[in-house]
């Protein structure tokens, strides 16, 4: 299955005061441009969270995503409410996956998003070992938050800002994929923990085949 991952897109539609995020109709299709393409050579679409700005342009860039015309499961990040994301979710082309597996074809699926910036997440902790006997094959893991002590978690001048929950989660889930977003400093930064590969896909997207 080849699975086109994002993070990140920040449209706001008041705000372009951070050149990641965009301010204007115009300036979010060009954001979703590269990954509108990519979708074509996906089979599905994985979204890391925070495609807004608090929520400011959130239905918008929903609405971008349908255009892909594939699934496309999403988790919220720091900057959406879990309900708006769930109530513009239509259960078919978008699909709510805070906190939910899903297996599709011989790929299973565990997405948990919110929060970013917290060390640890007992709740997150507890989820995984509930969900990991639902895991077998094949499977992704997706959250907002990074993995403690990688690559994906280490920005210049701060080190590592990442979540010892999420770490803990990869450990137990122990799935062949794992993907975050959140540090827009780290987009397209790679590691491992044990097997599994971790990535955080950036703004524009990246097809990875599991």
């Amino acid at each position: 299955m080849r699975i086109l991952l994002f993070t990140d897109v920040h449209s706001s539609l008041k705000d372009d005061s951070f050149r990641y995020y965009v301010a204007s109709l115009g300036g979010l299709m060009k954001k979703f441009n590269p990954i509108l393409e990519k979708s074509r050579e996906c089979d599905i679409l994985v979204c890391c969270g925070d495609l807004s700005v608090f929520s400011s342009g959130l239905e918008h860039s929903m609405e971008m995503l349908k255009k892909a015309g594939k699934k496309v499961l999403l988790i919220p990040g720091n900057h959406e409410d879990a309900n708006d994301v769930e109530r513009l979710c239509d259960g078919k082309n978008l699909v709510f996956m805070h906190k939910e597996v899903l297996t599709i074809g011989d790929v299973t699926f565990a997405g948990y998003g919110g929060d970013g910036f917290s060390e640890r997440d007992i709740e997150l902790e507890k989820w995984a070992k509930d969900v990991k006997k639902r895991i077998s094959g094949k499977s992704v893991l997706f959250t907002h938050a990074p993995p403690y002590s990688t690559k994906l978690d280490n920005l210049p001048g701060w080190g590592h800002r990442g979540s010892k929950s999420v770490r803990k989660a990869i450990e137990i889930l122990q799935p062949d994929l794992f993907a975050s977003g959140h540090f827009h400093e780290t987009f397209l930064k790679q590691d491992r923990i044990n097997n599994t590969r971790l990535i955080n896909p950036g703004d524009e997207g990246i097809i990875i085949e599991v």
